[in-house]
């Protein structure tokens, strides 16, 4: 029998692998993440990760400047609500064991927010 962090990734699995669900599911068995973190701390980083793809799909969707200040309070919030999600399994007990070059390769894969080059005022 899996463990419940195996387990957890199993069922995101399961779902469309076009889907976040899926990638998520594929990255972190590619990371091995079921090793080292509980099936409570996987479902904090889902959280964390799904709100860091939001900022980014709000920041980097194209529009005009009317459409794009209708958004600035929306990104606003899903920014927040990210960092708070972030703070939250920066604080849990399997994160604090990870090694650096672990935190750092699930940052860059699943926490990084970017503005994309054409939506960069000049």
């Amino acid at each position: 029998m899996k463990n419940p962090s195996q387990q957890f990734l199993r069922e995101l699995g399961s779902l469309p692998p076009d889907s976040f669900e899926g990638r998520f599911s594929q990255a972190s068995n590619q990371l091995d993440l079921a090793r080292t973190l509980s099936r409570n701390e996987l479902a904090l980083l889902f959280e964390a990760s799904l709100k860091a793809n939001s900022c980014n799909l709000v920041i980097n969707t194209p529009g005009d400047l009317r459409e794009r200040n209708l958004q600035e309070a929306n990104c606003s919030r899903l920014e927040l609500e990210f960092m708070v999600a972030r703070d939250i399994l920066y604080a849990s007990p399997g994160w604090q064991t990870l090694e650096s070059e672990e935190k750092e390769a699930i940052e860059k894969v699943f926490l990084g927010i970017a503005v994309a080059d054409e939506q960069l005022a000049w």
